[in-house]
């Protein structure tokens, strides 16, 4: 059980979001919200739960099998990975934690060539944007760059086919 509050803000939707990837990470059966957030005034709390349960409006949701993601700083710039196996998609998780823009580099091991993108942060505190198909750049010996940078205080999900 626990309560951290700030479901009325961006801040609060990072941490709801930073804390579900870590149950996801570690395993977790089972961890209780002490009240849900208020759908009229904690629409960011809401939003938190909306990227793992209907990131796209058409019901599609966080992977069930959880996948190694690691970061070079997670108290700035946090990773989680899973993959559905109702559809083998690849989905990956990056808060940006910070109070700034923060550019980086996801590495993958995939063949993909392209990944869809979609964001929550603090320029819409009323939708997950969808950020259309951003370009996977092979690497050698196999894997591929994602590069982008992710606005302070925000929730980027990219989706990729196995």
């Amino acid at each position: 059980e626990y309560a951290w509050g700030g479901q009325e803000s961006i801040n609060g939707a990072v941490a709801q979001v930073d804390i579900l990837g870590i149950f996801g990470k570690f395993g977790l059966d089972m961890g209780l919200l002490w009240g849900p957030p208020d759908p009229v005034t904690q629409v960011p709390g809401v939003m938190a739960f909306q990227i793992f349960q209907n990131y796209d409006g058409n019901g599609s949701g966080f992977g069930d099998g959880s996948l190694a993601a690691t970061t070079g700083d997670q108290s700035k710039l946090a990773i989680y990975a899973a993959k559905r196996s109702a559809d083998g998609v690849i989905t990956i998780l990056v808060l940006n934690k910070s109070f700034g823009d923060l550019t980086s580099t996801v590495t993958l091991q995939t063949t993909a060539v392209s990944a869809k993108a979609y964001r929550y942060g603090a320029t819409d505190l009323g939708s997950i944007a969808a950020l259309g198909d951003q370009v996977v750049t092979p690497v050698a010996g196999g894997g591929g760059h994602l590069g982008m940078t992710f606005p302070a205080q925000s929730i980027t999900l990219f989706t990729l086919p196995y």
